[in-house]
């Protein structure tokens, strides 16, 4: 009997031992219910866990409940509407709130089918396929109308963009036919009347430097009467020393001014009136060049050739890559979404959604150029550039997890790994490890930020980077797991 009880107490203690994910479930039993003609109320006895260990499922015809190790199921008699199913956790109780579809006493709340094994094997897969396929529905509907919400943003945004440029042109033209309109009143009066308007408005604004001139005085018609009466203004404004005669008659002047020396404009006045004769004095005067300056002197000079490519041997040329990438390329920014009533030409672009995402990047709406983005890789998957300026913004909303999954998804699609898409490699790599290191994932960082930096080594920005990185995890190797979360990353 002592051998019997050794052993029994032996397996006990190793079914004890068991995870508690391989033991049996424990099946409930001991549930409540009550029904009305449109409602069923279902109650079940939560042990001592908490709400979130807690999974329940709801079909038309079918419940399950389970916290491990626990476990309920009920195939329904009838059927009820699952998008009315409303669950309730609270004093230990888990109550289930189902609406039938049809206004019937059921009297019982057991499937009579369910008491066969296998018919109740056939239920159970019926009403799992039928919960997938909602699911599935459920997150397509969602996915759904979020496009149509992003796509009500991006909209609504470019109308923004589109109204303060109208604004902008608005204002500008404005001004252009304030101003033409100034010019044709101007064009529209005689030398006269220009020439008192020009008077009165030294007189408005009697701006200092300006020569005072009477506008009361008469213009007279005569040019020569007009030249000689601006050549003595100028002349007395010249020599300040001279006394004018009409202020002070008769008193000795001071000095002899020397003769005033021609201005730019009288000159051209003096080459328009003379053309014939300046020309001849010019030829006259003027030597040739290495008369005047002498000849050259000896200078060296250095001369800089580039570095001349000598192009490899067939087998171990990149041609055919390079080529199949740029068709790649091509074939990706051609590619545009079919026509319907509610999209733009334009919209239907991705290069040109590429573009409008950009000026909202620029104007720092993040947001906004998201969903061009978006709605651009909606159109063509295959544009790399498209993920990596989405990962971009991504990174300054703080939405770190979705740039490492863009930055992942662009490397992928940057194959064949050539030179014309090297430099796009390197900013991929550099952006996803900016974003692991705001993950606190420096392991990674480093991978990426070294890989990049093999990639293009004579970028000095990366190279600080990656120093501020080895540094960084020198020092975390030494500190408590939970003391690196202050330590400074590079963006």
């Amino acid at each position: 009997v002592s051998t019997q009880s050794t052993g029994s107490f032996k397996i006990l203690q190793q079914l004890l031992q068991y995870p508690t994910n391989l033991r049996m479930p424990i099946i409930i039993k001991d549930f409540e219910w009550s029904e009305s003609s449109r409602k069923l109320e279902i109650t079940i006895p939560q042990r001592n866990v908490k709400s979130s260990s807690i999974d329940v499922m709801c079909t038309e015809a079918y419940v399950k409940v389970n916290y491990s190790p626990y476990f309920f199921e009920l195939h329904l008699k009838g059927k009820v509407d699952d998008n009315k199913t409303r669950v309730v956790i609270e004093n230990n109780e888990i109550s289930l709130h189902l609406v039938k579809l049809d206004e019937e006493i059921w009297e019982t709340i057991v499937n009579p089918d369910a008491k066969d094994s296998a018919k109740r094997r056939q239920l159970v897969t019926a009403a799992v396929k039928y919960h997938e396929d909602k699911v599935k529905k459920d997150a397509e509907a969602r996915a759904q109308v979020k496009a149509e919400q992003r796509k009500i943003a991006l909209r609504k945004a470019m109308d923004q963009d589109s109204a303060e440029k109208d604004r902008i042109e608005s204002v500008k033209q404005a001004e252009r036919d304030t101003v033409a309109e100034e010019m044709a009143a101007w064009y529209s009066l005689d030398e006269e009347e220009r020439r008192n308007q020009y008077l009165s408005s030294i007189k408005e604004n009697n701006r200092p430097g300006e020569v005072k001139v009477d506008p009361e005085e008469k213009i007279p018609k005569d040019n020569s009467t007009v030249c000689s009466k601006y050549e003595k203004i100028k002349h007395n404004l010249a020599n300040p020393l001279k006394v004018s005669s009409d202020s002070e008659k008769g008193a000795p002047e001071l000095s002899t001014p020397p003769p005033a020396p021609l201005s730019k404009f009288d000159k051209i006045k003096h080459n328009l009136k003379n053309p014939l004769k300046d020309k001849k004095a010019d030829k006259v005067d003027s030597k040739p060049l290495w008369e005047i300056n002498g000849p050259r002197q000896k200078q060296e000079i250095e001369v800089t050739f580039s570095k001349r490519y000598f192009p490899s041997a067939a087998r171990e040329s990149t041609a055919q890559q390079e080529e199949e990438w740029i068709e790649k390329n091509i074939k990706a920014q051609m590619k545009v979404k079919p026509k319907d009533g509610d999209t733009k030409e334009e919209e239907r672009n991705p290069v040109w959604l590429n573009d409008k995402a950009g000026a909202f990047y620029k104007a720092a709406n993040f947001p906004a150029a998201v969903n061009a983005y978006s709605e651009a890789i909606a159109i063509s998957p295959q544009l790399p550039k498209l993920y990596i300026n989405r990962a971009s913004c991504y990174i300054l909303l703080h939405l770190f997890e979705d740039a490492v999954t863009d930055c992942s998804r662009a490397l992928e699609l940057l194959t064949p790994p050539v030179e014309a898409n090297r430099l796009s490699r390197v900013r991929c790599l550099a952006k996803r490890g900016s974003a692991y290191c705001q993950l606190q994932k420096i392991d990674r960082a480093l991978d990426d930020y070294r890989l990049a930096n093999k990639l293009d080594p004579s970028n000095e920005s990366l190279k600080k980077d990656l120093n501020t990185l080895e540094e960084q995890s020198t020092s975390q190797s030494t500190l408590p797991s939970d003391s690196s979360r202050g330590v400074q990353i590079p963006a």
